[in-house]
């Protein structure tokens, strides 16, 4: 996939990678990005053909969880030759978790300091809270963790697999909330999918994320209380106070350099 904004070109080459760029996309506000070419890469792991010709200041988007906040290694193992790869020819790679900084420390210094971290993929201008019909839903791969701890509650609605782009969408307007469960065990935040929630006007319910947002002021803690005044306040919390210090035109004019 290509996004195309003003002298901006986002580049995903899978579908859930997709998902994030259209995300990105549609938060960036025209007149908040910087006047010059600028190639952002979504997914520091994946092969982006041609890349070294491009023009301008090129950005590798690192989307993995490698550690999680406590230090434990989860699922994920790095991708090393493409990530290096794309780390050479890039001006700079953003790293969503500052808790996989440790798995980088043998690189040597110029590498390293190519990295910056932060979940800084949020949109240019605050989104407006928007009430749903009281449900938190659940989209991405199903597994027997997920299945257990979603259960049978009737507040919970689990969506088909492969739901993308307008599809997902629509189903996110409809819930009250967006539920995140983890692939596996650990204390970590799956961003992409709080910018998903945020960009429909919705707020978190999740098991315990890292320490950069706090259970019931940022998010709804997963089995806590759900109702129109807690939705409407956590989502409040979360864009003042997290959404609106790491927006990504504000990152593209502080690094974009």
């Amino acid at each position: 996939m290509q996004i195309k904004i003003n002298r901006l070109t986002i580049l995903s080459c899978h579908s859930i990678l997709d998902q994030v760029a259209e995300d990105i996309a549609k938060g960036i506000a025209v007149d908040a990005l910087p006047d010059k070419d600028i190639v952002v890469c979504i997914g520091a792991h994946k092969r982006f053909r041609g890349l070294r010709q491009k023009a301008g200041f090129k950005i590798c988007v690192q989307t993995e969880h490698f550690l999680d906040a406590r230090g434990q290694a989860l699922w994920r193992k790095p991708r090393w030759f493409r990530m290096l790869t794309n780390l050479l020819i890039c001006d700079l790679m953003l790293d969503l978790s500052i808790y996989n900084k440790k798995v980088y420390r043998w690189l040597p210094r110029a590498l390293k300091n190519k990295i910056v971290f932060g979940a800084k993929i949020f949109p240019s201008a605050p989104v407006q809270h928007v009430e749903g019909n009281g449900t938190a839903v659940f989209f991405g791969t199903v597994n027997a963790r997920r299945t257990k701890l979603i259960g049978a509650s009737e507040a919970y609605v689990t969506l088909d697999e492969g739901l993308f782009s307008a599809a997902l969408d629509d189903k996110i307007a409809n819930a009250s909330a967006v539920l995140n469960v983890h692939f596996s065990t650990g204390v970590y935040t799956e961003y992409p999918r709080l910018l998903s929630a945020y960009l429909a006007g919705k707020p978190l319910v999740s098991e315990t994320l890292s320490p950069d947002l706090e259970e019931g002021r940022h998010y709804i803690a997963l089995g806590g209380q759900m109702n129109t005044e807690s939705f409407a306040k956590i989502f409040a919390n979360f864009s003042t106070e997290f959404a609106a210090h790491n927006r990504f035109t504000d990152f593209l004019v502080s690094y974009a350099k």
